[in-house]
């Protein structure tokens, strides 16, 4: 275990070395983007072309984010400094693993497994996204530790904690949606609705400070560039290439999923069959299979590598090592090893969905669990 543990630990730590050797060397283009964003909203001009206001021209045709995702940006780009406002991404980034590493020790904690803080740390940090989610200046790390964060306020019944750690996530709601199931799950809808107010005020706050109706945003339609995302030969690109759908056809599928599942956990059968963590895992997978993503965002499988050391934990069996076997070769190889190869690239869309299917009917009440989260709630 141990030895295991140290093996993805050095892994990790390379792969983030290398993601912040090539940021400094010039290839965060994500990050240059999103800081023309805020600089153009700074300026009270929305960054979207199609949105103009009294002919000022804003630095970005057209943004892929959301409107209330820019006055969180001001977080990270405050400084006006490049150098100042990356270190900040960066550590914010950083941080982000932590919370997750964190987040592992206490679930396994819970269990009766004590770990390490570096053996809890290492599962996280060895995803091979982070490489290039460090690189690009990607926000999905930060993401995911709001998320990780969600699920320990929820633990502890802290609805309104957990409703603003799921709305900060929604930075990247194509990672963050499906998580709103987890309110419902434990009849907490007081924090949907208190994230859904925060986003619904900082989206209002956005517009109005850059003089866009928002009927007028509506109008406009989503971007263009984020449709194109879709049909990339990774996660929900794999489905829609095979199927042949259109992109606006999967977007708007991956909505009626979430729906669907947020309306889910509020029924007593689902809320018996599955525990916080087992429901994250579930929830990772739909955002990672139903919305466009490219590697930088394969932390998304984290929560459900997670469930499944639990599940080990719980009932060692060989259908867990398996499942987080092949779990660990989707998330743990090398990106340019996985893209290389049309077979782990299928792997990364099926793999996830069997183990999420598997995990679910398998149940996740377990009495071991049920104690675990009542040790967690005090």
């Amino acid at each position: 275990m141990r030895v295991a543990a140290m093996v993805l630990l050095l892994l990790g730590l390379a792969y983030v070395g290398k993601g912040l050797y090539s940021a400094w060397r010039g290839w965060d283009a994500d990050y240059r983007t999103r800081a023309a964003e805020y600089a153009s909203y700074a300026e009270g001009v929305y960054p979207n072309k199609r949105l103009r206001v009294e002919g000022r021209e804003p630095a970005v045709i057209h943004s892929v984010y959301p409107p209330y995702a820019f006055p969180m940006m001001g977080v990270f780009f405050w400084s006006g400094s490049e150098g100042v406002d990356r270190v900040v991404v960066e550590v914010v980034s950083m941080a982000g693993l932590g919370v997750l590493g964190w987040h592992v020790r206490k679930v396994l904690a819970a269990r009766g497994v004590e770990v390490a803080w570096w053996e809890a740390l290492a599962l996280p940090l060895a995803v091979s996204g982070n490489c290039s989610a460090m690189g690009l200046g990607q926000f999905t790390i930060m993401s995911m530790g709001f998320l990780a964060l969600q699920v320990m306020a929820l633990e502890r019944g802290r609805w309104g904690v957990a409703g603003v750690c799921w709305a900060l996530a929604m930075i990247k709601p194509h990672l963050a949606l499906p998580f709103a199931m987890l309110f419902p799950l434990r009849r907490e809808w007081r924090g949907l609705v208190a994230g859904v107010v925060l986003l619904t005020v900082l989206s209002g706050w956005a517009l109005w400070r850059t003089g866009v109706l928002p009927l007028a945003f509506l109008e406009a339609g989503p971007a263009q560039e984020k449709l194109k995302f879709v049909t990339k030969p990774y996660a929900a690109g794999l489905w829609v290439s095979w199927s042949g759908v259109s992109a606006r056809v999967a977007s708007a599928g991956g909505l009626v999923v979430v729906m669907g599942l947020v309306a889910a956990g509020g029924f007593e059968g689902v809320r018996r069959r599955l525990t916080l963590v087992s429901a994250a895992g579930v929830s990772g997978m739909v955002a990672f299979v139903m919305f466009y993503h490219r590697q930088y965002d394969n932390l998304l499988l984290f929560p459900l590598m997670l469930a499944w050391v639990v599940r080990l934990v719980e009932r060692p069996g060989m259908v867990g090592l398996v499942a987080a076997g092949m779990l660990a070769v989707t998330i743990y190889l090398p990106a340019g090893m996985v893209s290389a190869s049309p077979v782990l690239l299928a792997l990364t869309l099926l793999v996830p969905v069997g183990a999420a299917v598997v995990l679910v009917m398998g149940g996740g009440r377990e009495g071991g669990t049920r104690r675990a989260e009542r040790g967690n709630n005090r």
